[in-house]
């Protein structure tokens, strides 16, 4: 089942230790991992570096542990993924915040990212690190959505696909919106989590300016293929006005030719 839960945004712990795989840390122990906490290239303009530099120390960003930088740029959310103790706990934090005011923050930050003054000539050169904090800061809010997930025994839906070790293709579907394809043979379980996933996702991928829009369709071919057919949405959905809105322009269009037409031969 979908659950969400807004609330104030929570503040990462200055503690030195993680909760790793010990059910027995305490509160106290536990430290939420952070986007990039890896040292970074140094093959980065001057203005993108310092953009960097100026996006990782801020405090907003940093309070709202967005899960879809993690994803793939932290090795403390990596670490936690080997416990389903430790990445509950991860996902307890991440979801814990304000989604609506988190998406405000990285989508300034994304726009930010691709200016003139910061990263736009690193982006434009593909540069890996530039592209996958870019994707992340777009992609918050369907990642936000889909790792907050649980399933009708109320576990996250995320935790039991990244620590299920009899089908390591689970966790797969999460990169969509970040725009990495579905590797082909995957096979994650055909279970309620991933059809709830993939109808986030789906309602993401008719947005252009998101990533999940140059994946979705592939991967919901391919998850239909032996999961069934109509397993789950089978194309992204469109964005909600765009249809009517064409409608209504083609309708109008063809009044006020008939409408000339009227009048002319009269």
């Amino acid at each position: 089942m979908h659950q969400r839960r807004d609330g104030s945004p929570t503040t990462a712990s200055s503690t030195k230790t993680s909760i790793g795989s010990d059910p027995s840390a305490t509160a106290s122990d536990f430290a939420i991992p952070r986007p990039f906490d890896t040292a970074l290239s140094n093959n980065f303009t001057s203005p993108c570096a310092t953009f960097f530099k100026t996006m990782l120390s801020d405090s907003g960003f940093g309070n709202c542990h967005p899960f879809s930088l993690m994803l793939q740029t932290s090795s403390g959310l990596f670490d936690s993924s080997k416990s389903v103790f430790a990445i509950t706990r991860v996902l307890e934090a991440t979801c814990s915040v304000n989604s609506d005011q988190c998406t405000k923050i990285m989508d300034g930050f994304a726009r930010d990212l691709v200016s003139d003054a910061n990263c736009q000539v690193d982006y434009a050169n593909s540069n890996p690190q530039v592209l996958q904090a870019y994707n992340g800061l777009v992609a918050y809010e369907p990642l936000y959505q889909a790792s907050c997930l649980r399933d009708d025994g109320g576990s996250y839906c995320y935790a039991n696909a990244v620590t299920n070790t009899t089908a390591t293709t689970d966790a797969y579907p999460y990169y969509l919106p970040l725009g990495v394809a579905l590797p082909g043979g995957s096979r994650p379980t055909c279970n309620s989590c991933l059809v709830d996933v993939m109808a986030i996702f789906s309602s993401f991928g008719g947005n252009a300016t998101q990533p999940i829009s140059k994946t979705y369709n592939t991967a919901a071919q391919q998850i239909n293929t032996y999961c069934g057919p109509n397993f789950v949405n089978g194309s992204a959905t469109p964005l909600k006005g765009v249809a009517s809105t064409t409608t209504a322009s083609f309708t109008s269009t063809i009044a006020l030719f008939i409408m000339l037409f009227v009048l002319f031969f009269q």
